[in-house]
């Protein structure tokens, strides 16, 4: 039906204030629905839906003076019964306030008024969806006959816009050359990690050995050397990443990525055009990939999405390699990233679950995910990484060497080092990335909000000659990559003097080599053999030093599938000791975090999926008396005394999947942001053994290296 036939026969809405909303916000919302020709007969539905993205605070309906309550009432001659279901209509609009029709029936004309947040009674109101995008729908749908089939009704359509800068963001590039200006990307951020205008002009300072020119926003470097800028707007700060000046081109270059992320044509958020041009202009990357779910994408939208990213890929820029998500479910395979080297490639669908009018071919749908390799292998044009999203990769029963160069321990459904783990118990030469899976429009710069997401996304570097293309997927195919948690931490790992995912043999003597400038402060570098930790390298501040400061963390997820999120809300309590000061720790959402501060204790929200948050403590007498910590995982008791220096730590194992508390003494100050060490190997015989390193720093973030495997699998001449 035309959208006015829809409106004569299924109804007329309208929102009320119909102006833009600001993310994250609190507020009311009224939505009424006049009852078209058709009416409504008893047993008829409707509905009121925001995309699966949306983080729009479910409504409740019996707590009239607490946050979400809403109300639901009509004129006409029915009652109605309210209810929200995150599962209440078809993907994507899966988010539903669902309104069943009893007791009588609808006439035309009559109207369905809901309030979303009614205030009316004392609430506070409802939280709005906590990121911006440019044409929310509110989304209404009607069935007016009983039949379980709820059609679309022509809806209103707001922006949602960010709230005012509460963070100040800088980045720069990883190199630069002398006598070639440099112009960084500065930002503000709301609270929710929305980028939004600067409180006042931005003010720089460089810091750092080589000589620089500032001029505004532009600086020019003037001989070789390390440093990063300081930025000042308003009474907001921040400092960028690591920038090292060089004299001449170097054959390697860092660029930054995200490599996995969605729009409006799937499940996701925002045009392609808004998507492509987020991930240049607002999260400064350097090279990007759409990767819609390949069950609902048309072939309209394929051919689409390959030509918004032909008119983006700018080489020297801005790199687009196109690609798409082979969706399949985990007993098939599960969730891998298809990428590209070539535009106008065709698209080898899982299934055809949201497309059933395209028909089915010998080429697809490729299913399971051995079959999609086939496919692949004979196209020659592309790679395959594995991911947990929804659907967790298996790559122990389903993995091509050839196709299969990386493994995604980060996005923001959680942090996966079991990936990396899985892939080591069979053999399997792979390497890290790091990327989102955004759905927010948000490539590069995802927060995760207050719904479905867990933590921020990651970002992807790599080691490359050019920003072309070619030179990227080169780098991916050959795994010269490492990942990060999305702070842009400047890593450098290497065996004898070969790079990240490499693959050596021939000699033996080994030495593994790195080094590191962090964004804030370090607190560990970890050299890995395989699953095994060798050795911890720790900045000098972790001298054993007595301290007052205590930092009490946990971390995990319950199981590898989609109810992955484990719930921590609890309490910290101390019976001797009292308390100083009380910061949260690596918490994601401003919706976790320290709830209430007391003279001995602190009451706190969190979960995590993989990811660790924790409380960073000062206490008055922190040797004496005992720390009782309680959530819903167990409660612990620890005497503060046993405690060891900084450096010690307490661990306790809660359970699978890596779900741990742990209690240590902390440095009461870190400083030392960069960092470098190297160690010698002794590489089994008989053996492929990968080594990598692992970076945490003092504020959470973290990078992982790509493997450098060293093949003892024939003996030594």
């Amino acid at each position: 039906m035309s959208s006015s036939l829809e409106s004569h026969r299924l109804g007329q809405v309208v929102l009320e204030p119909a102006g833009s909303v600001v993310a994250g916000s609190m507020g009311e919302w009224t939505i009424v629905l006049t009852v078209g020709s058709y009416g409504i007969d008893e047993g008829g539905t409707i509905k009121l839906a925001h995309r699966f993205a949306s983080d729009w605070e479910a409504p409740q309906f019996t707590e009239p003076a607490h946050s979400g309550f809403s109300t639901v009432h009509t004129d006409g001659e029915a009652r109605l019964r309210p209810h929200f279901e995150s599962k209440g209509h078809d993907r994507p609009w899966m988010k539903a306030l669902v309104i069943d029709v009893y007791d009588g029936s609808l006439e035309p004309g009559d109207t369905v008024t809901i309030v979303l947040g009614d205030r009316s009674q004392g609430a506070p109101g409802i939280r709005a969806q906590t990121f911006i995008e440019s044409a929310h729908v509110f989304q209404v749908f009607v069935d007016p006959t009983n039949a379980c089939i709820a059609r679309p009704v022509p809806s209103p359509c707001v922006p949602v816009i960010p709230g005012p800068a509460e963070k100040l963001v800088c980045h720069v590039p990883v190199q630069a050359m002398v006598g070639r200006a440099v112009i960084p990307l500065i930002k503000g951020e709301d609270r929710w990690m929305n980028p939004t205008h600067l409180p006042a002009e931005a003010v720089l300072r460089w810091c750092g050995a080589s000589r620089v020119e500032l001029n505004g926003r532009t600086f020019l470097p003037r001989e070789p050397g390390e440093g990063y800028l300081e930025v000042t707007a308003g009474t907001l700060r921040c400092r960028s990443n690591w920038l090292t000046v060089q004299a001449r081109e170097p054959a390697e270059k860092k660029y930054w990525g995200d490599l996995h992320a969605q729009t409006d044509s799937t499940v996701g958020t925002g045009t392609e055009e808004e998507y492509f041009r987020f991930g240049r202009d607002q999260a400064g990357l350097d090279f990007i990939c759409h990767q819609g779910n390949d069950f609902q994408l048309t072939d309209e939208d394929w051919r689409r999405l390959n030509e918004v990213g032909k008119r983006f890929n700018e080489p020297g820029r801005y790199v687009v390699l196109p690609g798409y998500e082979w969706s399949g479910n985990t007993p098939a395979g599960g969730d891998r990233n298809v990428i590209y080297s070539r535009d106008d490639q065709p698209i080898f669908r899982s299934s055809h679950w949201q497309v059933p009018g395209i028909p089915e071919s010998p080429l697809t749908p490729a299913h399971p995910a051995n079959v999609l390799f086939e496919r692949l292998r004979e196209n020659g044009h592309a790679l395959v990484c594995a991911h947990v999203g929804g659907r967790y990769a298996d790559i122990r029963n389903y993995f091509d060497r050839d196709l299969c160069p990386l493994v995604e321990v980060v996005s923001c459904w959680g942090v996966f080092e079991w990936l990396l783990w899985d892939a080591f118990d069979c053999g399997h030469v792979v390497g890290v990335m790091a990327n989102s899976d955004g759905h927010k429009g948000r490539p590069g710069a995802e927060g995760p909000g207050a719904g479905e997401f867990g933590i921020a996304g990651g970002l992807t570097c790599v080691l490359a000659p050019a920003l072309t293309r070619e030179a990227v997927f080169t780098a991916l195919k050959e795994r010269r990559c490492y990942g990060t948690t999305g702070a842009r931490i400047d890593l450098d790992f290497s065996v004898n003097g070969f790079p990240m995912g490499s693959v050596i043999r021939g000699l033996n003597q080994w030495t593994a080599r790195f080094a590191v400038r962090g964004t804030a402060p370090l607190e560990k570098v970890e050299l890995f053999q395989g699953r095994t930790l060798l050795k911890t390298f720790r900045p000098e501040s972790f001298d054993g030093k007595p301290s007052a400061k205590l930092r009490v963390s946990w971390h995990g997820s319950r199981i590898r599938g989609r109810g992955r999120r484990v719930r921590w809300d609890g309490s910290l309590r101390f019976d001797v000791a009292r308390i100083i000061s009380a910061v949260g720790f690596a918490f994601d959402s401003p919706a976790d975090g320290v709830a209430k501060v007391e003279d001995q204790a602190v009451h706190f929200r969190s979960q995590t999926t993989g990811d660790t948050d924790g409380i960073e403590l000062v206490l008055d007498r922190s040797t004496e008396g005992k720390l009782s910590l309680e959530t819903p995982q167990g409660s612990w008791q620890i005497l503060l005394v046993d405690l060891p220096g900084p450096g010690g730590v307490r661990a306790i194992e809660v359970g699978p999947i890596d779900r741990e508390v742990r209690i240590e003494r902390y440095p009461e100050a870190l400083q030392e942001d960069v960092m470098q060490g190297e160690i010698s190997l002794e590489a089994p015989a008989g053996a492929l053994t990968p080594y990598f390193v692992k970076v945490t720093q003092s504020d959470g973030q973290m990078a992982w290296a790509s493997p450098v495997y060293i093949d003892q699998m024939k003996a030594l001449p």
